[in-house]
């Protein structure tokens, strides 16, 4: 078997499930000399206490796992200090690296300048979103985007996670589709997860996964707990995840009297503890604020849908995601106006039926099969990799 060398690269608050897709696929189908480079994503303010990292492993087995040192910086001295940490730890093995898998610009553009050095032969940009506006400062903001655009023309391939940043790229940086882009949506292991049978699971356990932030509409189900714990006694709503509305959310669940309703757990790192404390969820909740969200929601893939559906969970989301009428027309999942009411209703409506929920259930797992991390990297790994 020919061995390869290969460098993933990517920013995290959590570990970068793509990123970590990408080395468990490596790591079990390859002879595999891999470094994994994972940076503090610098977006979220918990990312600012953990350090740089990197994994080493050498015949597909983790030869070294260490952390950088925990750098106080202001942030555009952080970044420089990521850029610096991935050319360095790229140098630190002399050979040809056979290809960089790049979720983050800045990354790809170090691995485009070791590339023009010749210590790299591909060169994969996969990023995750795309929207109208990354920065606030207008400087930050323009640099990101001609960086994005440096990437997509220059990188041997560029990985989307929807059709969607194709066109937005065309849009704002007039940069045409060409045979180096593809469509490579988010996946997930389908059949890798133990899930419990419909027996098993807490028909009356509602599950929220990610970021809590203003648009995401966390605060939309905790308006709503009051209607349905009327109608459905025992309901309870786990939260897993954190953010700057933590407070505001807890307080709301206060002032509403549902806070016995309602557990927040806040980041889960390990991804196995996650589905093991999502497994007896009855339904999953993405109800993206469409007046407020960013269009890279739009125009991305969100993963919290995916995870729901891959612990056999169907969700209920707005019409903010770019696949929400598939998600209807599969009956995998229902779409709701952004009420609390309509909210209420739709949660009501699949756990007050229990035939309903068992074939939203069966739908949901359904639908999740077409994005199976094994049957995407099949492809496109061997076609990096030939």
């Amino acid at each position: 078997m020919k061995k390869f060398r290969v460098v993933i690269a990517y920013h995290e608050t959590l570990p970068c499930y793509i990123g970590e897709h990408i080395k468990e696929y490596l790591l079990e189908k390859y002879s595999m000399e891999l470094l994994l480079i994972g940076h503090p994503l610098l977006e979220n303010e918990e990312s600012f206490k953990r350090s740089s990292r990197f994994e080493y492993y050498k015949d597909s087995k983790l030869v070294i796992k260490k952390n950088a040192f925990h750098w106080i910086l202001p942030m555009p001295l952080l970044h420089i200090k990521d850029i610096m940490y991935t050319f360095v730890w790229c140098l630190n093995y002399r050979s040809k690296w056979d290809a960089f898998f790049g979720i983050n610009n800045i990354d790809v553009l170090v691995a485009l300048i070791l590339r023009k050095m010749g210590k790299i032969r591909k060169v994969i940009y996969h990023p995750v979103d795309y929207g109208s506006v990354r920065f606030k400062n207008k400087l930050l903001d323009w640099l990101y985007f001609q960086f994005d655009k440096i990437c997509v023309q220059s990188c041997d391939e560029t990985w989307n996670v929807s059709e969607g940043m194709i066109v937005a790229r065309e849009k704002r940086m007039r940069l045409k589709r060409d045979h180096r882009q593809y469509v490579f949506p988010i996946c997930v292991w389908v059949y890798k997860v133990k899930r419990l049978p419909f027996n098993k699971i807490n028909k009356k356990k509602i599950v929220f996964r990610g970021s809590l932030f203003d648009w995401m509409g966390v605060d939309l189900i905790i308006g709503a707990m009051p209607q349905i714990i009327k109608t459905i006694p025992g309901v309870v709503l786990e939260i897993f995840g954190d953010g700057n509305e933590k407070a505001f959310l807890q307080n709301k669940a206060k002032k509403l009297k549902v806070h016995d309703y309602i557990k927040f757990y806040g980041w889960i790192r390990e991804r196995k503890e996650l589905e093991a404390l999502m497994s007896d969820g009855a339904l999953g909740i993405a109800t993206f604020n469409p007046k407020i969200v960013d269009d890279k929601v739009r125009n991305g893939d969100p993963g919290k849908i995916k995870d729901y559906m891959l612990m056999g969970m169907p969700v209920i989301t707005t019409n903010a995601v770019g696949y929400s009428q598939k998600i209807e027309k599969s009956r995998s999942g229902l779409v709701v106006n952004y009420k609390e009411e309509d909210l209420a209703k739709a949660v009501i409506k699949l756990l007050s039926d229990e035939q309903l929920l068992k074939e939203y259930r069966k739908n949901a797992l359904k639908f999740i099969k077409q994005f199976d991390c094994g049957k995407l990297f099949d492809e496109n790994i061997r076609r990096v990799l030939k």
